[in-house]
């Protein structure tokens, strides 16, 4: 069965059958640009994100107008420059986009938290804008951007957004461990010059690799992601590291290249990162799938 036709059943069936989807993701993958309907449904079901009544919610919050000052000017400091040499990315999505679905999330964040619903994330921190612009690539109306948006920062990744970005550091630490396992060499060698995820890595963690180019690409990877996890994006990760081991390693400007990575293969990627899989220790494993949304493992002293 095509996913086409596997999303066009009944909701109750579809929900029923995650596990399908996600072989069908896997296994046949999404089609381009001309089916984006279908990848931004497809999304919402892996992300148990409900699209009903999501217009009206966002037209609410667009009612509300522009943010305060001092969160308004933190958005339209970064949202000019998103993604700014994706030519297709930018005859697609206006920096008015970007700028509305960001002020929506920052009321939104803040009434969350005035009310204690959600504590702790922040209205917006920088990167925000390109974790965005995938959605409003792929999603055929702003409302559903918003909502897969909100879903993704409130309940797949809220530790990556609070105001001390606790999550994003912790991963960080998690890539130097993971890297170590996979890749001794590479890593003694990054590690021998200062060069730790700290330094290199948090641009495609914090945007979950989304700062990466083509974007066509970055989306395959986030296909795979919404299927079987977030925590994957630092696998994939090292995967690009892996990939581009030898031109690191004989670098005399490594950090350069890591600052500027070439534009990537999300299924060489996506095959690095899942054979990683097996190499991994159990309770390395569980703390990268815990940190995005456990605060108890950002605070630990064990990592």
């Amino acid at each position: 069965m095509s996913i086409e036709k596997f999303i066009s059943q009944p909701p109750l069936i579809v929900h029923s059958s995650l596990s399908q989807l996600r072989y069908l993701v896997l296994s046949e993958g999404l089609s381009d640009e001309d089916h984006q309907r279908t990848r931004s449904h497809v999304w919402s079901i892996l992300s148990r994100a409900s699209l009903e009544k999501c217009t009206q919610e966002y037209l609410r919050l667009v009612q509300l107008g522009a943010p305060p000052s001092n969160w308004i000017s933190k958005i339209k400091n970064d949202t000019f420059r998103t993604l700014s040499t994706d030519e297709k990315f930018r005859n697609k999505v206006t920096e008015s986009q970007l700028i509305r679905v960001l002020s929506c999330f920052a009321w939104d964040v803040l009434d969350s938290n005035q009310t204690h619903e959600l504590p702790g994330l922040s209205p917006y921190v920088q990167g925000m804008n390109v974790l965005l612009a995938p959605f409003l690539y792929v999603c055929p109306t702003e409302p559903i951007a918003y909502k897969l948006f909100h879903s993704l920062c409130f309940q797949m990744i809220p530790t990556y957004l609070n105001q001390s970005l606790s999550g994003v550091h912790v991963a960080a630490k998690l890539l130097d461990k993971c890297l170590k396992i996979i890749d001794p060499k590479l890593s003694k060698f990054l590690t021998d010059n200062l060069l730790t995820a700290e330094i290199f890595g948090i641009p495609s963690i914090l945007t979950l690799s989304a700062c990466n180019k083509p974007l066509d690409q970055v989306i395959k990877l986030w296909d795979f992601m919404f299927a079987y996890g977030f925590h994957m994006n630092i696998l994939f990760i090292v995967a690009q590291l892996v990939i581009n081991r030898q031109a690191i390693m004989v670098s005399s400007s490594p950090m350069n290249l890591l600052r500027e990575t070439p534009s990537i293969n999300a299924d060489e990627i996506i095959t690095l990162g899942v054979g990683f899989l097996a190499k991994l220790p159990d309770t390395l494993y569980t703390n990268l799938v815990d940190h995005l949304t456990d605060e108890s493992i950002t605070m630990s002293n064990h990592l």
